[in-house]
């Protein structure tokens, strides 16, 4: 597995001149990615308006996938522990957060995840299982809960939902066909400045859309092209911090559930930082927040 995991950084982590372009004129997943985007996207949006257990079952089912997604690059010599622990807390978070029990969610996660941890004979191991579990765990409880938080959590869902998209679509066009300086070359060979600028940008021109489409007041709409631009680049650290995780275990991607986009970490993970930095803004001031939502939908 070290092996591996080493000859495939050295190959990823300095591609020459020729494979980098070969890498920006590659489309050939461009119709998997865009299809399974859709269907995702559809699923995605009618779970949110629904709400309810309609938007439980749906962080449920993600949950279940990445606990699967983390054992199998964690413990690849353990994978059932390792997601059994993890799923039983990560649903129970969920459980609890489809009541507006956030605590009790944290809490009940924590103590599955140190749980699991106590399997492990090294410190690291110890840090990867526990983290890992509240990684996958956190932001899918966090993220029910915003939906049910108030009058406003449906627009709070929908407006993370479009500044992300537009951040990610943006920023996989953008530095597909601009190319340029990589941010990391030793954690992802393909993300480049280019593509955080022009996804940070589409993210800030969503955020200022929300701001019209939500009827906020004038003096509110700069602050939402701020607010979108500061989730969308959170969104894109959030990518690059996956793409770490996956270079620290030795693997591409995820798994290969999501054709064209790997596993649902890969296709989630800015979507999961975004989350857990609207959260700690609402938690922090949530008072404010009908000041920015306006009359809503």
């Amino acid at each position: 597995m070290a092996a591996s995991g080493v000859s495939e950084e050295a190959t990823l982590s300095s591609p020459e001149p020729a494979q980098a372009l070969r890498e920006r004129s590659d489309w050939s997943d461009l119709g998997a990615r865009i299809a399974s985007g859709v269907v995702l996207a559809s699923a995605a949006l009618a779970a949110a308006y629904l709400g309810g257990p309609w938007l439980a079952a749906a962080c449920g089912a993600a949950v279940v996938a990445m606990s699967y997604e983390w054992a199998r690059m964690s413990e690849p010599n353990a994978i059932m522990p390792a997601f059994v622990f993890s799923l039983a807390g990560s649903l129970g978070a969920v459980m609890f957060s489809s009541w507006q029990q956030l605590t009790y969610a944290f809490g009940w996660l924590v103590l599955c995840a140190l749980a699991s941890a106590l399997r492990r004979r090294t410190l690291t191991g110890a840090i990867e299982t526990a983290g890992g579990a509240v990684y996958i765990g956190f932001p899918a409880a966090l993220f029910l809960w915003l939906r049910d938080r108030g009058p406003e959590g449906l627009e709070t869902i929908l407006a993370l939902f479009a500044i992300i998209w537009a951040s990610d679509i943006f920023a996989y066009f953008g530095g597909k066909m601009m190319g340029g300086p990589k941010i990391a070359a030793g954690l992802s060979p393909n993300k480049t400045w280019s593509g955080i600028v022009t996804g940070t940008t589409a993210g800030a021109l969503a955020g200022f859309g929300c701001g019209y489409l939500f009827h906020v007041g004038a003096e509110f709409r700069v602050a939402w092209l701020l607010i979108g631009a500061l989730i969308a680049f959170t969104g894109l650290m959030g990518d690059l911090f996956e793409s770490f995780l996956k270079r620290r275990f030795g693997v591409k991607d995820a798994s290969r559930l999501i054709p064209g986009h790997g596993g649902v970490l890969d296709r989630i993970d800015s979507l999961m930082a975004a989350t857990l930095l609207v959260g700690a803004a609402l938690a922090f001031g949530p008072d404010a927040t009908a000041l920015f939502f306006g009359a809503g939908l």
